[in-house]
């Protein structure tokens, strides 16, 4: 049995990866502001955090961050940065100062790192891109380096979008599209490098247990463009997807975030989780869908 302590437990993907670890014989150690029993306390605010905790864990998944939706006022772009450098920060200078260190950190990135880049095909070599999301994707990923030493395995997870009934833009997107409200965002041509949710936590899993190591991509082989995208979910919910929203409007109701989320091009391929063995149960968009409306 593996001791894993994870932070983000209660959100989306932590909640969901809680669970499967759990079934497969693993024991999570929830980290959070007001964790139960056998959890670790922590305050990225305040700066505080109960090293004593996470003595003995045998591997630390890192996922707590501020949700990006939403419009980017000043103030939420503080809290978006903040929660992912500072809570890094004091995560790695906990996990540095102990005496047995955990053998493996998966901490959390996205593909926003990579900014948006037209019809370039990206890997996990690629050069880091400009705008908000790519600066705080690298500030995220150097506040996670100090943890990487000879006898800590460091996994960066650069995740795209994470399709799943249960959240997030997908969800939204699924029931803008069952009212028949579906459509393109601005041109449709930009690419959307996505993942499921099933898929996004056994490759985490899978991470957990393999060698690899630095930067790994967790998208789905099968990305496309958004036009492409909208018209498959409308084609398995049989609804028409032709209300598009133009990028000015989406500029105006969402400002910078319509950039560097939804208009934004990143053609993202998982070159080093494929090869390290890992087979997606959802490749293609297709399947992907079938399988969420099923589940």
């Amino acid at each position: 049995m593996r001791r894993v302590a994870v932070t983000g437990a209660s959100g989306l993907i932590g909640g969901s990866l809680t669970k499967f670890l759990e079934q497969r014989g693993d024991l999570v150690i929830p980290v959070g502001r007001k964790p139960p029993d056998h959890g670790v306390r922590w305050n990225p605010d305040s700066g505080q955090i109960d090293e004593h905790g996470l003595r003995d864990v045998d591997a630390v998944v890192h996922l707590a961050g501020e949700r990006i939706d939403g419009r980017w006022t000043t103030a939420k772009k503080a809290r978006i940065m903040d929660s992912r450098v500072k809570g890094t920060e004091l995560l790695a200078d906990a996990l540095t100062a102990l005496d047995q260190r955990p053998e493996v950190v998966i901490s959390a990135s996205a593909i926003g790192i990579y900014g948006s880049r037209g019809d370039e095909e990206l890997f996990e070599e690629s050069e880091p891109g400009t705008g908000f999301l790519a600066e705080v994707c690298r500030r995220w990923e150097e506040a996670a380096a100090p943890i990487s030493t000879s006898d800590t395995r460091l996994v960066l997870l650069r995740t795209g979008i994470v399709c799943t009934r249960q959240g997030g833009a997908f969800a939204r997107m699924l029931a803008l599209t069952r009212m028949g409200l579906g459509g393109r965002l601005g041109s449709g041509e930009q690419w959307w490098s996505w993942i499921t949710l099933q898929d996004q936590v056994r490759a985490i899993a899978h991470l957990l247990d393999s060698p690899l190591g630095g930067a790994v991509n967790l998208v789905a082989p099968g990305c496309c463009r958004n036009a492409e995208f909208t018209q498959t979910l409308a084609r398995a919910t049989r609804r028409p997807a032709v209300i598009p929203a133009p990028a000015a409007a989406l500029r105006i109701a969402l400002g910078q975030m319509a950039d560097d989320l939804l208009l934004a091009s990143t053609r993202v391929r998982p070159a080093r989780l494929k090869d390290s063995g890992f087979e997606f149960a959802a490749p293609d968009l297709a399947s992907a869908i079938r399988g969420i409306l099923k589940g």
